[in-house]
């Protein structure tokens, strides 16, 4: 998987265009906290919904993050998400001890003064004071989650696909799809380092197009 972060969400996304299939881009509102913010790694999906019972029981959150392997995003999400938060800055703590690669959140985190100080790399729709407990709460983990996207309403992730984030934005590449995106990211890339000196060298745009097929 370093392979896609190396080369770039925006050259995976190009890939994803040359198979014919729309690339799976999250919504641009989902944004990194601190600037430069990237990672890759398998998706661990958590899902929630917001409750209006006053249950304040936040044991399946905890059992999520207690049982989650090193390397994996965290990809927070789940029905009606507002103006709450997932988790602040104890739980990110225990996700960054498991090492945790990255997390995405399709909703609030608080803390952020604190969550910006720590190695963990998060990006997250919007930042809140309000805790979730009595309003919003996990259901369950490692089943598949549906988040926004840039160019489908939503797009579905699911356990193990991977997810690849940079200062572009956060593509989700199903693990269905994983082996024929690598590949063809890792010919492309060496393109893509080829054009580029093509073009610092002074060649014209088109016949860098017609040396390399696409720029």
């Amino acid at each position: 998987m370093e392979s896609l972060l190396k080369a770039g969400t925006a050259v995976v996304a190009d890939v994803f265009d040359s198979l014919g299939i729309a690339p799976p881009v999250l919504a641009s509102s989902i944004t990194p906290l601190t600037p430069g913010a990237r990672f890759v790694g398998p998706a661990y999906p958590i899902v929630g919904q917001s409750i209006t019972s006053g249950d304040t029981s936040d044991r399946v959150k905890l059992a999520a993050i207690d049982d989650m392997p090193a390397g994996v995003v965290a990809v927070w999400a789940g029905s009606d998400i507002r103006g709450v938060c997932c988790f602040g800055d104890l739980l990110a703590e225990a996700m960054s001890v498991r090492g945790c690669a990255g997390v995405v959140v399709d909703g609030g985190v608080r803390d952020v003064g604190y969550l910006s100080s720590i190695s963990m790399p998060i990006f997250a729709r919007y930042r809140t004071p309000v805790q979730s407990i009595g309003r919003w709460k996990v259901t369950a983990y490692k089943e598949p989650v549906s988040v926004p996207g840039r160019l489908d309403d939503m797009v579905q992730v699911e356990y193990g696909d991977a997810v690849v984030a940079d200062e572009d934005g956060v593509i989700i590449v199903p693990h269905a799809l994983l082996d024929d995106v690598t590949a063809k990211v890792l010919e492309w890339s060496g393109t893509e380092e080829a054009s580029r000196a093509a073009i610092r060298g002074g060649t014209p745009l088109l016949t860098a197009l017609e040396m390399f097929g696409h720029l």
